[in-house]
């Protein structure tokens, strides 16, 4: 593995990906909306387009971490989540088949019901929502190309965020920002996970090829609500706790699982953990907006 290309490079987990992959490999970002001088712009609606990219840049490796996350936005926009989540994952998935490029497609807990956690890699899925349903026929689709390609499952991710909103995580911290009461879920249980951790993980399996191929699951083991969540940002921000409620039914417009805890099986056996404090990360990253 010399040469890695990026998909999504611009969002929150892939800027980390790139910056995390560099000293090692060659990295080809990709973006879209927000492509930059050092960001090649790829329409991944484009066919034509990415075949030629393919062609031109000739990676080892594919991460495709391009995706519309939010469920909400899922629900809204079907045929716009179908065509990034599902159409042009398949797409990759064959092409990158074709060129002997491994893909290594990021998706989600939510493929799961949240009914019998913990899951490990080939527990069933039946996703509750639009957006676990399409990374679930992604899921199908890339694994159906190559036993070469790579699923990786991940939790709620948070990290350095351009703006707040980025992450479902530190949006916390904009809805706690003033001295006005604010509502928090506390009933699903989540296991919010740096991305850095992620593209650490990723980084260890790109550099040892011959154990990639299949599902494998990357979470962090910290159990928590969106209110335990807030609880932990007010203090850092100084935000009086007796200001936050806690929901104890969801509020979301899409269904949300209660429980999609991820059980790693796969990488334990290859030695490979990446974890952090979510305390500790989360103070580090508030500091800097």
């Amino acid at each position: 593995m010399k040469k890695v290309m990026i998909t999504g490079a611009t969002g929150m987990l892939g800027r980390v990906l790139v910056n995390t992959l560099k000293p090692t490999f060659e990295v080809i970002g990709t973006g879209f909306s927000r492509a930059s001088d050092s960001i090649s712009k790829l329409d991944l609606n484009d066919q034509e387009a990415i075949y030629q990219f393919l062609d031109t840049h000739q990676p080892d490796a594919l991460i495709h971490a391009a995706a519309e996350r939010k469920p909400d936005v899922c629900e809204q926009s079907p045929e716009q989540t179908l065509a990034l989540n599902v159409q042009a994952t398949q797409f990759l998935a064959q092409q990158c088949k074709l060129r002997n490029i491994r893909l290594i497609f990021i998706s989600t807990d939510y493929v799961f019901d949240g009914t019998q956690a913990p899951y490990i890699e080939n527990s069933a899925t039946n996703p509750l929502n639009f957006y676990g349903q399409s990374k679930q026929q992604a899921e199908l689709a890339v694994l159906a190309n190559s036993e070469l390609h790579s699923v990786i499952r991940v939790p709620v991710l948070y990290g350095d965020v351009t703006h707040l909103a980025e992450s479902a995580v530190t949006v916390i911290a904009e809805q706690i920002n003033e001295t006005t009461p604010s509502e928090h879920d506390h009933w699903a249980v989540r296991y919010p996970t740096h991305v850095e951790d992620i593209a650490l993980t990723l980084k260890d399996l790109l550099k040892q090829p011959d154990n990639l191929g299949g599902i494998f699951h990357i979470s962090n083991h910290q159990a928590m609500s969106k209110y335990d969540m807030a609880c932990i940002i007010a203090d850092h921000r100084n935000y009086p706790r007796s200001l936050l409620t806690p929901l104890p039914t969801p509020s979301q417009t899409a269904q949300r699982p209660y429980n999609c805890a991820l059980k790693d099986t796969r990488l334990a056996k290859l030695g490979i953990s990446h974890q952090r404090d979510f305390s500790t990360a989360i103070k580090h990253i508030l500091s800097s907006q």
